[in-house]
């Protein structure tokens, strides 16, 4: 069934506004971080291992659960990601299989634009903080 908001005289930033009020907005970031040299993945695989011995809080939030899918999940294989879910979105790490690249996949969820990007930035400025002595 197509809707033609415009002859009902709602524009659609209207009724994009309209769905950000009722179920928030959405943001959804991936960063990707290099490991080069033969000491790549070895620093990949301390990443991972500092990620996993979080339990509490990540990047200044609380952590409501976490998933580590390295011994398959719902019916999925063996895989060397973290998910983490806090009270405002998710973040997800997984470090390349190739390559030595890291890649955090972060969602926020929040009443509008600016404070779920603030909030993405906050997180951004946590992890990387973390990843800091792994990138020397």
């Amino acid at each position: 069934m197509h809707i033609n908001y415009k002859t009902r005289g709602i524009s659609l930033i209207e009724k994009l506004e309209e769905i950000y009020s009722t179920f928030g907005y959405c943001m959804n970031t991936l960063h990707s971080y290099e490991f080069p040299g033969s000491s790549g993945m070895e620093k990949m695989e301390g990443i991972m291992r500092m990620f996993r011995s979080c339990r509490d809080t990540l990047a200044g939030e609380k952590i409501v659960a976490a998933e580590d899918y390295g011994n398959g999940l719902y019916g999925l294989p063996k895989s060397d990601v973290l998910k983490f879910f806090m009270e405002q979105g998710s973040v997800v790490i997984r470090p390349s299989g190739t390559e030595p690249k890291l890649k955090i996949y972060i969602s926020v969820t929040a009443k509008n634009r600016e404070t779920a990007g603030a909030e993405e930035q906050k997180i951004t400025a946590q992890l990387e903080e973390m990843l800091a002595p792994f990138r020397e």
